[in-house]
Order: C-alpha cells, then sequence, then structure tokens
C-alpha cells in the first residue's frame, strides 16, 4: 500500500503551485471577513445531537472483527491478507467519512463495547461500572486515548513491515485486552475516554450533518487539543516523511526508527504548543475538527478509492484485481478542495467561538483577536498544500 500519499504531484496541479498557495490563503482570509460581515452572533450554541440507529451491527461487526484476527495469524502471507486492509484504509482512514455522513458510528458498533457488554452478563459477571468507575465529570477525555492514538500513528508510520499480517494480528489483540482491561476497571465508559478509535470516529461525526441540529453545532463544543494534535501531526509527519529530503537525513544520519519516532512526537508536541497558544483565551479546539478532517482526507483520498476496494476482495478470497486508473489532475483538485473546504468551516466556527464567549465585547475588538487564529490557518493551509504536492 504505498499510494497513501496521493497521485497527485506539483506537476499535477490545476494552477501553479505558488498561486495555489495564494489562493489557499486568499481563501481563509476571504472567509474570515464574510463571517465578519455576515455572522453578527453565535449560532452554533444549543445544538443537539442525534444517534443513528446502527446498534443492529453491534454482533456483525463483532464478527468481522474476529475473522480479521483469524485471518492475519492464519490467512495467507504478504499482500494476499486483507488484515493491514482492514486496519490502515477501512478503520483509520475510512472512519472518517463514514463518521462524517452518518455520526459517531464507532460508539454504536465497537466490538470493544460489544465484547465488554458480553462479558457482563453470566457467566463473567463482570462489573458494568468497572472497579473503579470514573469520577463524575470525566467522559469522553483527551490524554489516554491520545497517547493510544500515538501509540498506533508510531505502529502505522514508524515500525518496520508494519503491514505483516501477523503484526497487524499482534497489535489488534494487544489493543484490545488493554482497553477491555481499562474497561474492567473503569467501566463501559473508559472507551469514550481511551479507545482512539471511537474519539477519532466521535470528533469527525461532529461534521455530520444529520447528527447535529443545526449543522456544524457539534463543533462549539470543546474538542480535546492533545488527541487533534497527535491526529494532525501524524498526517503532517507522514506527508513529510515521504519526502526524498527525509530519506536523505535519514539516510546520512542512520537509526531510522529512532529519528522517525522522535520526529513524530516533536512534531505533535508542537502543534499541540501552537494550538494552546495561538488560540489565547478562546477555546476554538473544535475549529482544528474540519481541519484535520478536511487533510485527513486529502492526504490519503487515493489509498482509500484504490485500496479499500482491493482489500473487500482479498477479504473475500477473489484475485485484487482493482486496479483504477487515477486521474492525477482531478486527485490534486480534489485535495485542494478538501484543505480548503476544511479550513474555511474552521474560521466559521472559531468566528462563532469567539462571539459566543464575549458577547459584550465590541465587534472590532473580537475580529482583532481572532487575527493570531486566521494567521496560524493560512499557515497551516500552506503546510498542507506544500507538503501534500511538494515532497
Amino acid at each position: 500500500m504505498n499510494v497513501a500519499h496521493g497521485v497527485g504531484s506539483s506537476a499535477d496541479l490545476p494552477l501553479p503551485l505558488d498561486l495555489v498557495l495564494q489562493a489557499g490563503a486568499a481563501t481563509v482570509v476571504l472567509s474570515f471577513l464574510i463571517s465578519a460581515f455576515l455572522w453578527r452572533r453565535p449560532r452554533l450554541d444549543g445544538g443537539v445531537p442525534r444517534e443513528a440507529p446502527l446498534a443492529w451491527l453491534r454482533y456483525p461487526v463483532l464478527l468481522l472483527t474476529g475473522c480479521v484476527v483469524v485471518i492475519a495469524f492464519l490467512g495467507p502471507p504478504g499482500d494476499r491478507n486483507p488484515a493491514a486492509h482492514a486496519l490502515f484504509v477501512w478503520l483509520w482512514v475510512g472512519l472518517v467519512p463514514v463518521s462524517v455522513v452518518l455520526g459517531p458510528v464507532w460508539r454504536a458498533v465497537n466490538p470493544l463495547r460489544t465484547l465488554f457488554a458480553l462479558l457482563c452478563r453470566p457467566p463473567f459477571r463482570l462489573p458494568p461500572h468497572g472497579l473503579r468507575p470514573l469520577p463524575p465529570g470525566r467522559g469522553a477525555g483527551s490524554w489516554p486515548a491520545a497517547a493510544f492514538l500515538l501509540a498506533f500513528v508510531w505502529f502505522e508510520l514508524v515500525v518496520p513491515h508494519q503491514g505483516d499480517p501477523v503484526a497487524v494480528g499482534a497489535f489488534l489483540c494487544g489493543y484490545g485486552v488493554m482497553q477491555l482491561a481499562g474497561a474492567v476497571v473503569r467501566g463501559e465508559e473508559w472507551f469514550a475516554r481511551a479507545d482512539c478509535f471511537e474519539v477519532y470516529s466521535s470528533l469527525a461525526g461532529r461534521l455530520s450533518p444529520p447528527a447535529w441540529k443545526p449543522w456544524l453545532s457539534g463543533l462549539a463544543t470543546p474538542a480535546p487539543a492533545a488527541f487533534l494534535a497527535v491526529w494532525w501531526g501524524s498526517t503532517v509527519f507522514d506527508s513529510a516523511a515521504g519526502g526524498p529530503a527525509w530519506a536523505a537525513f535519514v539516510q546520512r544520519a542512520g537509526h531510522p526508527g529512532l529519528l522517525a519516532t522522535a520526529a513524530l512526537v516533536l512534531i505533535c508536541g508542537l502543534i499541540l504548543v501552537a494550538v494552546r497558544r495561538v488560540a489565547g483565551r478562546f477555546d476554538v479546539t473544535g475549529s482544528l475538527i474540519p481541519i484535520a478532517v478536511g487533510y485527513t482526507l486529502a492526504h490519503y483520498l487515493s489509498l482509500l478509492l484504490v485500496e479499500g476496494p482491493r482489500g473487500v476482495l482479498l477479504l473475500l478470497g477473489r484475485e485484487p484485481d482493482w486496479n483504477p486508473a487515477l486521474i492525477p489532475g482531478a486527485m490534486a483538485a480534489a485535495q485542494i478542495a478538501l484543505i480548503l473546504a476544511g479550513h474555511v468551516l474552521g474560521v466559521i466556527v472559531a468566528h462563532d467561538r469567539a462571539l459566543a464567549e464575549s458577547p459584550d465585547r465590541p465587534v472590532l475588538a473580537t475580529l482583532a483577536d481572532e487575527l493570531p487564529m486566521v494567521i496560524f490557518m493560512i499557515g497551516c493551509t500552506w503546510a498542507g498544500l506544500f507538503l501534500l504536492f511538494v515532497r
């Protein structure tokens, strides 16, 4: 699976790269100015979430997960095994568009929740609220899920031979055991706090029109900054590490695993510090969700289109003859559109949050407070476009 970065390059852009970067900055600035004139009062507070009726899929998803784990250990070796596709394509990438369309689907179908619920019944009779239940007010958290997400992206991006089916099966088993152990101690709500895929789906689901009325109101609630930093930082690292500059640096310095680990942690840490310092007195973490979603979809677009269906064919035991001819220019345009759409939504949400947190403050003063965030988003737009098309 070597198409994670997409098929587009700077030569495939619909415009020269410098004009694309200028258009990205202009899009962010114009969206800020339009919001300033047309969005005079907060409109996103008081949203009501709606869960999709997907509980009937719990047991089929649990069965599918079990099949993937068994196939990982006992199935065909190498690229003919669908285990890596299930983890890196269907779950990591495919969960984002599904959650954007349907809402936080993983909470409803999470196989770990289903397995824990079965263990709470006879003959096991585990306490559903855990041996030491979570204290009140500590539901969906940030640091446990961020730590598990960092472990996952480290496995995906740094560990050698991470696509080996046995390695994938071992990771899935280890992850499941640790999550179930946490649930035994803390209760079922441990998954909402520590299962990185459930938190991942819940954050992406805040963009779902069917799940939130009015639309985007789910982004008015603060989001876990540490988790967003790891999510966003991992895609940034993946783009940067795919370029010749990083390969040349590692070749000269040696110790590729150690350097990659340090770079991944450093990038995630820098993003976390930047988010907290730029936001100032406003909590605009919700505005970072559409940016992270847009960049993730842009970054992994070709991986999803090519390897997603191929993994289904492998699971069905058929020859993986799925080789669509992706048009580089169209892919590049789609990637640009996804990144810019994420930043436009981010600007709107950040503006609404600033208005909500300072209802009595003069409008011009509120706009002045938002300028550092707008400049930060322009820099992120440039960085995202540059890393996608110039590596």
